[in-house]
């Protein structure tokens, strides 16, 4: 069986969960038709949360993919518990260093920039929204994220574009790390984006 080159992190909130509200496992279930690799894992709180970022400090892991209700200081967790950037880099500080990772959390891109300013090497990028999203609209701009990450000759901020295309223009933005900008074709290492 080939390696899992993305890690899905997922925590719902208690009516999410209620209502069978999820990304995770039907996010997993389109990159497997992709023929992508993944793992799915759903997390209630910050001791799972950990776990959970212990499995991406595998070398294969080159993408984090956190699905939270998300706002500009930070995300929450299924139990209530608010991660503010603070907490997320005093959690996954260095395990996420040499990743990219892609938030699928309302707003988030406001603020998590603010993680480069606590280390420059946090990741090695940062894909996120900048408004509030629907479950489909995250669903469907990752699927189109993921796909065209399996081609080397395209770049993360051409796929951002088109993530823009279909769920609305500024949607989502790419946030480049000040020590090393780089991103991974699905399978193979990809040149830093000029």
């Amino acid at each position: 069986m080939r390696k899992q080159e993305i890690l899905i992190i997922e925590s719902r909130s208690d009516q999410d969960i209620y209502d069978g509200r999820c990304e995770g496992d039907t996010l997993k279930r389109v990159l497997q038709l992709q023929g992508v690799n993944a793992k799915s894992i759903e997390v209630i709180n910050e001791k799972m949360f950990i776990k959970a970022l212990n499995i991406a400090k595998r070398e294969n892991i080159k993408y984090i993919h956190i699905s939270a209700h998300g706002f500009d200081e930070g995300f929450s967790l299924t139990d209530g518990d608010i991660v503010t950037w603070r907490d997320f880099d005093r959690l996954a500080w260095p395990i996420l260093r040499g990743k990219c990772i892609c938030f699928s959390s309302c707003s988030v891109g406001n603020g998590v920039a603010e993680l480069f300013t606590l280390h420059k090497s946090f990741c090695n990028a940062i894909v996120a929204p900048t408004r509030n999203i629907s479950w489909g609209e995250g669903l469907v701009a990752y699927s189109a994220f993921y796909h065209r990450t399996q081609s080397h000759e395209k770049s993360s901020s051409q796929n951002v574009k088109v993530m823009n295309h279909i769920v609305g223009a500024g949607t989502f933005k790419l946030i480049e790390s000040p020590y090393i900008l780089r991103t991974y074709t699905i399978g193979a290492f990809m040149n830093n984006i000029l």
